[in-house]
């Protein structure tokens, strides 16, 4: 995980997601009466995440992730797998000046979701669509249409799905990590990330699964993590450490093209 050269760490942290949803800062319900005309254009691209370290990611796609990203998890008392995507305050390696993502790597659910996200209102005990209000892809000229004779389309229908799976996915893989934790299974960790065109860091804030305990699972919690389908997203996250090689390439041409 490291290279050679002696100049000072820059430090860099895992966390855990702040209470307003990652990428979003002023969510609004999306609502026929208020933007009829509202449209949604992904030729935007990806440039809201570009500054992020890490984006968590659902149960269902810990096979797709691990293929292209270090898969972690975040400390604390309720920890949830989080895809890395950048190693420091730098953000997000996969994301470039034009805000596309690299091309031929998996983009997270999660942020495929955007400008959107599910609300829920404790008062009344329901759960709505939310939206980015000032996303630079929405807008009332171009891109697809999201209400017809106020009426959401299709693209707004299947936006609503995306976002309900997502969340569903994202429940299921803390819940997984919650266990993995009752069990003793997740340790702190940090990485030192040396460059040899110079500078180095330290990443800190995340937990990994300790391989040895593994087998002090009981027979019966272990029957029950395959029941709920868990074995492979548990063993996908052991296979996807092979990807910090990559995030340090991708973080050693950044350094040098600065």
């Amino acid at each position: 995980m490291s290279q050679t050269d002696d100049s000072k760490p820059a430090g860099a942290q895992v966390t855990d997601a702040p209470q307003m949803p990652l990428f979003f800062t002023n969510v609004t319900g999306v609502n026929p009466a208020e933007t009829p005309a509202l449209r949604l254009d992904r030729a935007h691209g990806h440039g809201f995440a570009a500054k992020t370290q890490t984006v968590p990611i659902g149960l269902g796609e810990f096979d797709a992730a691990a293929r292209t990203y270090p898969i972690l998890y975040t400390t604390g008392p309720n920890p949830v797998p989080v895809a890395l995507v950048g190693l420091d305050a730098r953000g997000n390696l996969f994301v470039g000046p034009d805000g596309a993502w690299r091309a031929d790597t998996y983009i997270p659910a999660y942020v495929r979701c955007f400008p959107f996200v599910l609300i829920d209102d404790p008062s009344s005990g329901s759960t709505f669509i939310g939206m980015e209000a000032t996303a630079s892809c929405l807008g009332n000229d171009v891109g697809d249409r999201l209400f017809e004779d106020g009426k959401p389309t299709q693209i707004l229908n299947d936006t609503i799905n995306l976002c309900t799976t997502v969340r569903d996915n994202i429940n299921a893989a803390a819940a997984m990590a919650r266990a993995l934790a009752a069990e003793g299974l997740l340790e702190d960790e940090e990485a030192h990330v040396t460059f040899t065109g110079g500078g180095d860091l330290h990443i800190r804030g995340f937990q990994l699964l300790r391989t040895d305990r593994l087998d002090g699972v009981s027979d019966a919690t272990f029957l029950e993590w395959r029941r709920r389908g868990w074995l492979g997203p548990i063993y996908a996250q052991l296979y996807s450490s092979a990807q910090w090689g990559r995030l340090i390439d991708l973080a050693t041409i950044q350094r040098a093209a600065a």
